[in-house]
C-alpha cells in the first residue's frame, strides 16, 4: 500500500522501506504459477542466483487474503462442529459410566442382601425338611 510523505508531497513506494535478508531492495516479479497466475510480488534480488534469504511479499495482500479468510472460516466452522460433537460424546460417556456404576451397586446389593441363596445351594432346599 502506498503512503504519502507530508514533507515532499510525493508518493513513497513500499519497496524503499523494504529490504531483503541481503540488505538489498526487493524486485517486482510476476507469478506464473497455476494458483496465482499474473499476480505480482516482491522478491529478493538474488533469487535463484545465490543463497536465497526467503524474502517474499505479495503486492496485493488482499487478493490472497480472501482465499485465506474463507479457509479460516471453514476451519473455524469445522472446529466448532468438532467441539460440539466432543461435548455430546463426553455426555454419553458420563451417562454410560453412571449407569455402569449404578448397575454394579445394584448387583452387589442383590448379591449381599439375599442370604438364603448364599448359605444354601439351590438343590439343598428340597432335601432338608
Amino acid at each position: 500500500m502506498a503512503s504519502q510523505s507530508f514533507r515532499s508531497g510525493r508518493i513513497r513506494s513500499p519497496v524503499k522501506e523494504m529490504v531483503c535478508g541481503h540488505g538489498e531492495r526487493p524486485i517486482l516479479r510476476t507469478s506464473t504459477t497455476k494458483d496465482n497466475p499474473g499476480r505480482q510480488f516482491w522478491d529478493c534480488v538474488y533469487y535463484e542466483v545465490q543463497d536465497a534469504c526467503n524474502f517474499f511479499r505479495w503486492v496485493d495482500p488482499e487478493a490472497g487474503g480472501a482465499q485465506q479468510d474463507s479457509e479460516i472460516a471453514r476451519s473455524r466452522k469445522k472446529i466448532t462442529t468438532l467441539k460440539t460433537r466432543l461435548k455430546d460424546i463426553e455426555w454419553k460417556l458420563i451417562i454410560v459410566a453412571t449407569l455402569e456404576v449404578v448397575g454394579w451397586i445394584g448387583f452387589l446389593y442383590l448379591l449381599l442382601h439375599n442370604p438364603h441363596n448364599l448359605r444354601q445351594p439351590y438343590g439343598m432346599q428340597l432335601i432338608s425338611r
